[in-house]
């Protein structure tokens, strides 16, 4: 995962200045513009601007789950720390902590539920068909995943409301060309899932 860095450009190159016009060419239409365009549009630097982020009709779907007033509370710092980060990925966290600084500034709690995740715990949930995978064949059990709940809904958003959740992360994963999977993209659809890209073929080599 050596890419899995953010990228140092400056977005003063025709190429950045061309995926600007391109982005605020989607906002004006109010429009949501592609992770990848924004990527290239705004390459350094977190958070990206609000108006570019977040367009057209989700602009509802994030002030119905924004809540600055929260995020300056105890219960969400709480909350920071009730997952345990021992034995992950290092680059799933680093990810991690810009997905959460870009949602901090759109107004957004949420907070990671579960990182490591041991096989009995793992087939408990099988057998509650929240998950497919058996014990040892997620990546949970390998540090490789996280799921990001938000602080006071928890799993109960709505469909669009995920889906710009899903927007955020994955811009921010293709900002920091980071190897990223979000499960909301999934046919067993996971939205508070999100793990390393080929985590399997990482395993005793992270």
């Amino acid at each position: 995962m050596d890419d899995a860095v953010f990228d140092d450009g400056k977005g003063s190159g025709p190429r950045a200045r061309a995926a600007q016009v391109a982005v605020n060419n989607y906002v004006q239409r109010g429009m949501q513009p592609p992770a990848d365009l924004l990527a290239t549009a705004y390459p350094d630097g977190l958070p990206m601007p609000e108006p570019v982020m977040v367009s057209g009709g989700y602009r509802e779907a994030l002030n119905s789950i924004r809540d600055r007033a929260y995020l300056m509370g105890e219960r969400y710092a709480a909350q920071l720390m009730r997952a345990d980060r021992e034995g992950c990925n290092i680059h799933l966290l680093g990810f991690l902590d810009a997905f959460q600084r870009q949602l901090r500034a759109l107004g957004v709690p949420m907070f990671v539920a579960e990182f490591v995740r041991s096989e009995k715990r793992q087939d408990e949930l099988r057998a509650l068909g929240t998950t497919k995978a058996v014990g040892g064949q997620s990546p949970h059990q390998y540090g490789m995943a996280f799921d990001l709940v938000h602080s006071k809904l928890g799993w109960d958003l709505t469909r669009q409301q995920w889906t710009l959740v899903g927007h955020v992360g994955k811009s921010v994963a293709a900002r920091g060309r980071m190897k990223i999977e979000w499960g909301g993209d999934w046919e067993f659809y996971d939205p508070a899932h999100w793990q390393v890209r080929g985590w399997r073929g990482l395993i005793g080599r992270v």
